[in-house]
Parts: structure tokens; sequence; C-alpha cells
């Protein structure tokens, strides 16, 4: 299909004599009887085709193949084409699409024409096709600006070699033995597969099946902006900004980690840690757990700007979270897994593409920042106090980084509400067990 793009947009920038007929054969005269037969039908045809646009005019229920209400936007044939382009749409709707783009054929032998003028082929793109042209000049641009000179500063910085030096020998252990815990949870579930299928045999094509089907979401998930099938925290768009929306986020558990250690700065961490802190995270997830019971990823995955990781739970079955293995005891320690409470939250939120990188993530932040007070959305936050962050990270390391999805977001105050707090926690959040343990003090 990714060949019919352009073969549709030579046929609408060709001349409409090119599709002419060479030879048409000249018509043939009616005797009178045949021409009283034809008029016959023309009058039949026309009371026939008058009854249907009676019936079209009386709303008949049929699917909306055109795009919903009147009053909304009409597509423009560069949505069109990617709609009809699409795999996943069906015939009709394909009819339909097809329709129009004959119909918009003017305008697209404009847009041809414009972008063969101007030498840039920004007027032919799809929507993907611009998040694809935006995204790479995003990446570009990260590579050249935060990534590459990161790498050459950490090459170059004795403190981070000594640190790592450090810190390794027992960071890595301990994730090491989460990840063995979680292989051998997924393992036992392999074989517990393995002894259902022997036992009844009829469970496999739907093993099989279901198997297939997650390695095509897999493959799907290279190029998506969002990953499928994925569940993340419940929110509701309350308003939008030019560049920015406003959600309001409901209470959630979730497991978190910590990438710096109690006192560190909170951006003093490498690759190498926030890898950490991902497996770790992820061991706990898929069985390493006092329960070793496995649980379906999530997203998005959440960085704090205390410096912290955070998978969301996805908990609506009712169960609590599993307890996670036991550790040592210090504050913040890395490698160690938690459970918080993440309480209700409203967040200013703004997307960016490309690589969370804490030079993109300061650059986005700063234009939400201009943005809000432009806006004149209050943030919440004491006077005085630095403004807290989240990071959101939606995709998996195999998808294409020019699709990816991240979010920044700042909390901010309902309008025209008082900000009555002495003091907010920067994480926003605290441990479930000391929540309960307060619950349990104010009730005695």
């Amino acid at each position: 299909m990714q060949f019919v793009a352009p073969l549709l947009l030579l046929w609408a920038a060709a001349p409409s004599s090119a599709f002419s007929p060479v030879a048409r054969r000249p018509a043939r005269r009616l005797t009178p009887a045949l021409r009283s037969t034809a008029d016959t039908a023309a009058a039949s045809t026309s009371t026939s085709f008058d009854a249907f646009e009676a019936d079209l005019d009386d709303g008949a229920d049929e699917p909306d193949y055109f795009g919903g209400a009147e009053d909304e936007e009409a597509a423009t044939w560069q949505e069109n084409l990617e709609v009809l382009l699409d795999p996943t749409t069906d015939v009709a709707r394909r009819q339909v699409l097809l329709s129009d783009l004959v119909s918009a054929r003017e305008e697209i032998q404009e847009s041809v024409g414009s972008a063969l003028q101007d030498r840039k082929i920004d007027t032919l793109l799809t929507p993907t096709g611009r998040k694809l042209q935006e995204g790479t000049r995003a990446v570009v641009a990260q590579v050249a600006t935060d990534i590459l000179p990161n790498l050459l500063d950490a090459a170059s910085d004795p403190d981070l070699r000594d640190r790592t030096a450090r810190e390794l020998p027992s960071l890595l252990p301990k994730v090491g033995r989460n990840i063995a815990d979680a292989v051998a949870t997924q393992a036992k579930a392999r074989l517990e597969e393995l002894m259902s299928d022997i036992a009844d045999p009829t469970r496999i094509p739907e093993r099989i099946n279901r198997q297939a089907d997650a390695v095509g979401r897999e493959v799907r998930n290279v190029f998506s902006e969002t990953p499928e099938d994925l569940t993340g925290p419940s929110y509701a768009v309350v308003s939008a900004g030019p560049d920015y929306e406003v959600r309001e986020y409901a209470e959630y558990d979730a497991a978190a980690t910590a990438m710096a250690q109690e006192g560190d700065s909170p951006t003093d961490y490498d690759l190498a840690t926030t890898g950490a802190a991902f497996n770790a995270l992820a061991a706990y997830t898929f069985g390493a757990n006092e329960e070793s019971r496995s649980m379906d990823m999530t997203t998005p995955v959440t960085t704090t700007s205390a410096g912290e990781m955070r998978f969301f739970l996805d908990l609506t079955d009712g169960t609590a979270p599993p307890e996670p293995l036991a550790s040592e005891d210090r504050p913040n320690e890395k490698g160690a897994v938690t459970i918080v409470r993440v309480p209700a939250a409203r967040l200013a939120v703004r997307r960016f593409t490309g690589f969370a990188t804490d030079g993109e993530v300061q650059r986005q932040k700063d234009a939400l920042l201009s943005g809000l007070a432009a806006d004149g959305v209050e943030l919440d936050v004491d006077v005085g106090r630095p403004v807290p962050h989240l990071v959101f990270q939606y995709n998996p390391p195999y998808t294409v980084p020019m699709l990816r999805r991240n979010e920044i977001c700042v909390p901010v105050v309902e309008e025209g509400a008082v900000v009555t707090r002495e003091g907010m926690d920067v994480e926003w959040s605290k441990p479930v067990v000391a929540e309960e343990e307060e619950k349990d003090e104010g009730e005695l």
C-alpha cells in the first residue's frame, strides 16, 4: 500500500485529457419504438431517484462514513489518503474516501504544483508524514544538542566514573536478583501453560492465536505513538490551550524506585542508573515480588523531578498490589521497589517527541510554563519554590524515536481557586503503608 500514494498523486496531477478515450463509437439512432421504451424507462428511473432522495432526506439509519456532525471541519485530502491506505479501513469507507479524493483532484494538483515550485514536500505529507518530519527534526536536535555532548562529558568526568565504580557492585547484584526472580516466575508460568496444553490439546489453537495477536501488536507498536492495549492512570481533560491540555487525574497506586540517592541532585544520574531503575520495576511487574505474581505492563513510565521512576499499577480487579521483595531499609535505595499512592492532581500537560533528555525536558517545561503564564493559568506551587514536574514516556524502547510520545507535566489549580496549603510534596506521593499508618493513628 505504500506505493499507492505516489500513484494517486501522479494520477491527480495529470491532465484530464490523458485519461480520455482515443476514439469513440458513433451513437446509434433509436427507432420510434425503442425511443418510446427509453423515455418510459427514463421516467421510471427519475421517479425511483426521487424516491431515493426522499429516503435520504428522511435520514435513513445508515453508517456515517462522512465524518460525523455537519459542523465538523471537513477532512483534508491528505487525511483522507492516510485513512484510505490504512489496512484496517473497511471496504465501504474506502469507497467513500476514494470518491472524496476524486472530488479533490484540483486541490491535489495545486498541492503537487506548490511542492514542485517550492521544492518542499510539506503540502503532500499525510498527518503521519508530518509527524515523522517534525519528529526527525526534534531527534536530530536532541542528538546534536544533548546526547552527544552528554556522552563526551560523561567520558571525561572522573566523578561520574568514580561514582559508577562505587555504586555498580551493590546495584547490579540487587537488580540482577530481581530479574532472575522475574525470569523464574515467567518460566514457571510457561511450564504450567504447557502442562495445561498437554492435558487439554484443544486449548493450543486459542493460545497460538493469542500469541500471534500479541506479536502483531508489538510490531504495530514499533510505529505507534501510543502502545496498544496498555492501561494507564485515569484522567479527564478539563481544558486545552494552544499547545497543552489540563487534565484531572484520579488517585492511583504505583511501583516506584529511586534513580538518585537521598541528598543527591535529582538529575545526578546516568543511563546506567535509569536503566537499572527500569529493570527493577519491570522485574517487580513480571513476578519479582513476595507473591511471585506477574502483572500486565502499563503505560506511561513516569519520572519525577525528585529523581524517582514509577510504573502505574492496574488494580481494577480490586486486588492489592503484591509486596516487593525484601530490601535494605535505607531510604531512596537504588534498586529497591516501594508501593506509593499517587494522589489526585490537576496537571497541565505538553506533548513532545523523540528522546526525553534533560535538556529537552527543560526546554519543554519552559515552553509549557510560558504558555500557562500567557493564558493566566495558576501553578499549584507555593511562591518562591521550584516548580516540580513529571515526565510521562509511553513507548517501549523499540518504538521509532520520531514517533515516540512523551509528555511534560506541572501541577496547576482550578480557575479561581486559592492555594491554601503551606507546602507541597515535590514527589506528589507517599508510601501506601505510611498512609495507612497515619489513618490508623487518626482513628485512635
